[in-house]
């Protein structure tokens, strides 16, 4: 563990923002009866959230982990989230009461423009280094990137879709989700140790920092493609 992890207060202020956001998740689903498997899904994503806290707190332990941890943020947990609501609960969100934050957060377009934007900066080696600097920068990190990751798989279900034709969708998802692809080849395909700060460190599992960064860009490459399967099941699903 480096000088740069979570201290304990922070552990606690993570695992309470967790705990507030189930409570009332549970609230409104007992007061309006929603199935059972959907809660269960929507606590699966709560789980998988502090899952994440483990990779997060200690970014200089292994970039394999990091990457996990800010994939499982940004494509695990968001779409088990959003399943916990049923479609006819999430199409009320453009209702205008909620239109407040709605046009922003259910817009396709700044969807794909955030998703597609952190996917490319948060991997910048510039930008990513001095991340890496403290750790108490990758709570924010991962948070970002469930933010994204709500936004963009908001786009890929009905109800919180805003693009109407399905295979616009998929299309839409699919192009989306290359950047992170195409991150995920260099990290497995590049030569050279990309970020600096691993150069020093010893990985979890006495990996070398080149080797910790290609286990890394697999595993960015294997949790990017639900994302790429639900775009195709779209694009090939066509009209509504």
């Amino acid at each position: 563990m480096s000088l740069a992890a979570w201290s304990s207060r922070a552990w606690l202020l993570w695992a309470a923002g967790v705990l507030v956001v189930l409570l009332g998740y549970g609230w409104l689903a007992l007061r309006r009866r929603w199935p059972a498997w959907r809660a269960g899904l929507f606590a699966l994503g709560c789980a998988a959230t502090l899952l994440a806290a483990g990779g997060l707190h200690d970014p200089l332990q292994s970039m394999s982990a990091y990457s996990a941890a800010l994939m499982l943020l940004g494509q695990g947990v968001s779409p088990l989230l959003l399943l916990g609501f049923a479609p006819a609960v999430r199409a009320r969100w453009r209702e205008p009461r909620q239109r407040w934050w709605a046009q922003w957060l259910l817009d396709p377009w700044v969807g794909v423009g955030v998703f597609v934007l952190l996917s490319l900066a948060l991997n910048v080696p510039g930008v990513f280094d001095s991340a890496l600097a403290n750790a108490v920068y990758s709570a924010p990190i991962g948070l970002l990137l469930l933010l994204g990751g709500l936004m963009m798989w908001a786009q890929l279900l009905d109800g919180s879709r805003g693009i109407a034709r399905r295979w616009a969708a998929g299309l839409t998802g699919w192009l989306a989700s290359l950047p992170m692809m195409l991150v995920a080849a260099v990290w497995v395909w590049s030569p050279h140790v990309l970020y600096m700060p691993y150069l020093d460190v010893l990985c979890l599992w006495n990996l070398s920092p080149l080797q910790d960064q290609h286990y890394a860009g697999l595993v960015m490459f294997v949790a990017g493609l639900p994302l790429q399967l639900r775009s195709a099941w779209l694009l090939i699903m066509g009209e509504d």
